[in-house]
């Protein structure tokens, strides 16, 4: 459930910060439009990593066989997310810039069968050991 409400949140992104909603940087005139859609200050974007091995191994086509794809779910606060899907398992990363800083975890699953989440390091990252 979370995830739908995620993803329609990420559809109809609309603002926040310095306000507007964006596809390019164009449309923030001194700003950057952030993944999620919103105009805000360059400053208030970073750039963010999730990676993941599956049961300590590499992820890839035969460690990912069972769980082909995922979910990422980024949260700041309750009602504040936004989310991508589906995020191949296979590629042990997905790196995201202009993320932005008020997301301070981020979620990884498949709905209704796992999930786990982790809050990001000082450098935007967070890794994972999953066991889909």
């Amino acid at each position: 459930m979370k995830l739908v409400a995620a993803l329609a949140i990420v559809l109809s992104a609309c603002g926040g910060g310095t306000g507007g909603e964006c596809k390019v940087d164009g449309d923030c005139g001194d700003g950057v439009c952030a993944r999620n859609g919103e105009c805000l200050p360059e400053s208030a974007v970073r750039s963010s990593r999730v990676t993941w091995t599956i049961r300590g191994m590499p992820a890839n086509a035969t460690t990912c066989a069972g769980s082909p794809n995922f979910y990422i779910l980024f949260y700041a606060s309750p009602g504040d997310t936004f989310g991508f899907e589906p995020v191949p398992c296979a590629a042990g990363v997905f790196s995201i810039d202009k993320l932005p800083k008020r997301f301070v975890s981020v979620e990884i699953g498949i709905e209704g069968r796992f999930e786990d989440d982790k809050a990001f390091d000082s450098q935007g990252n967070a890794s994972f050991d999953l066991y889909p």
